[in-house]
């Protein structure tokens, strides 16, 4: 067989059907047309002489030899992209860093997370991208990111390396007037205290209205934000009470000025960083990781 038959673009579109199972899904994460996709598999198929993948319902899934072929494409395509960085830096352009950041995610968390990027020598021009968690995954898997700071563990987390970065118990804060209001009696105090909080669709806000049911208090919402930055900014103005992980305290303390009214017994606060599974990381994975 002739190495000229392999198409790394052909490979890049098998992994992402298998991360995907569909030729939709790899088409939508690639920005490219389904036919396009569908199309390069076949000649992929063709060039190698076998078939790579069975029917499965509506989808695809990938065969023994589907998935022979995607063992050693995955290194490939990591060796490829490696090569590239390499070129990118020993060219003389400014090497970057793409983190996607989960829209949840506090921005003074993600700022803590992050800040050891910049402190690389040389440091790589950081590009952050904030939005929903699957919109950023799938930019992730499509390779237009280098990293997502996550909330969660994906779904699905095939070809992906998922590091939890911190685990931080959830507090209450506010400005010195509303702290002294609810200090004594908390939590039980939050019943009926001025609240902001997430917006109502989002997973952070299930959780705080579950751990309020679950102890039969009922809050008085005033706010509902689904920018955590815009929530904080609010709560120091003394609109009202807000959530926040207690491993940002003294950096809300330091900016607006707030005081932590106590901790939310069993309502706890994940992160996560979320990279491609491949054997050599940029620079600021390591250097995230290893600070947290």
């Amino acid at each position: 067989m002739n190495l000229r038959r392999l198409d790394l673009v052909q490979l890049a579109y098998l992994r992402a059907v298998a991360q995907t199972g569909s030729v939709t899904g790899a088409a939508a994460a690639l920005a490219v047309a389904p036919q396009t996709v569908s199309g390069q598999l076949r000649v992929l198929e063709q060039n190698l002489g076998m078939p790579l993948f069975d029917r499965a319902g509506r989808g695809i899934r990938l065969n023994d030899a589907g998935r022979l072929v995607l063992e050693h494409a995955a290194d490939m395509l990591s060796r490829g992209e490696d090569l590239l960085r390499a070129v990118e830096s020993g060219a003389g352009r400014e090497a970057s860093f793409a983190v996607g950041i989960d829209e949840i995610v506090p921005k003074l968390v993600a700022r803590r997370f992050l800040e050891p990027v910049l402190a690389l020598d040389p440091a790589p021009r950081l590009l952050c991208r904030e939005g929903n968690e699957s919109d950023l995954l799938d930019d992730l898997r499509a390779r237009r990111l280098d990293a997502v700071l996550a909330t969660g563990v994906p779904a699905v987390a095939t070809g992906l390396r998922v590091k939890l970065l911190a685990t931080s118990a959830v507090s209450v804060f506010g400005t010195r007037t509303l702290v002294r209001r609810v200090r004594s009696r908390f939590p039980a105090s939050l019943a009926g205290a001025p609240l902001l909080l997430p917006g109502a669709s989002s997973e952070a806000r299930r959780l705080v209205d579950t751990w309020f049911a679950s102890r039969g208090l009922e809050p008085r919402v005033v706010g509902e934000f689904d920018d955590a930055g815009l929530r904080e900014a609010f709560g120091a103005a003394s609109a009202g009470l807000f959530l926040a992980p207690e491993l940002i305290a003294s950096a809300l303390r330091q900016i607006y000025g707030v005081e932590c009214a106590g901790t939310l017994p069993d309502l706890v606060a994940r992160y996560f960083l979320v990279t491609p599974d491949r054997k050599h990381r940029p620079a600021a994975v390591g250097a995230i990781e290893t600070a947290a």
